[in-house]
């Protein structure tokens, strides 16, 4: 029975390593996923499509957690504090899809817009090809 519980413990542990294990080129896939879906959650604000909207919400929300794992891993704080100020304004966006409420929920997904550039200027550095994380 010992052996087991250790065996248990042992690969929570690692599962939880491999969780937080995020290289480089994963967050770089994050980052091309929130712009499009930014952008289509906007279109679908706009166009009062409740349905599309929340899911863009959704998946803005859930996207931001991977991002916040990421900087947690690092021990960036500010950067931690953007993706959850993020994820908690598309969180807020999507209640307010959810309530039928598209102007307030235009304003709750712009709020994560302040966040996303904060990040930006603090970590991210413009190189010939494109950008790096710093």
């Amino acid at each position: 029975m010992k052996k087991i519980c250790v065996l248990l413990g042992i690969t929570t542990l690692l599962a939880t390593a491999a969780l937080f294990a995020q290289s480089d080129m994963d967050y770089q896939g994050y980052m091309k996923v929130i712009g499009p879906t930014n952008g289509s959650l906007q279109k679908n604000i706009a166009g009062k499509d409740a349905k599309a909207a929340g899911a863009d919400a959704q998946k803005l929300q859930d996207t931001f957690k991977m991002v916040e794992a990421y900087w947690q891993a690092k021990g960036t704080a500010d950067a931690v504090n953007f993706a959850k100020n993020a994820g908690a304004a598309f969180a807020a966006a999507g209640k307010s899809i959810g309530a039928g409420n598209f102007d307030q929920a235009l304003t709750d997904a712009k709020g994560a817009g302040a966040n996303c550039g904060g990040c930006h200027m603090a970590h991210r550095e413009k190189t010939d090809t494109g950008f790096k994380i710093k």
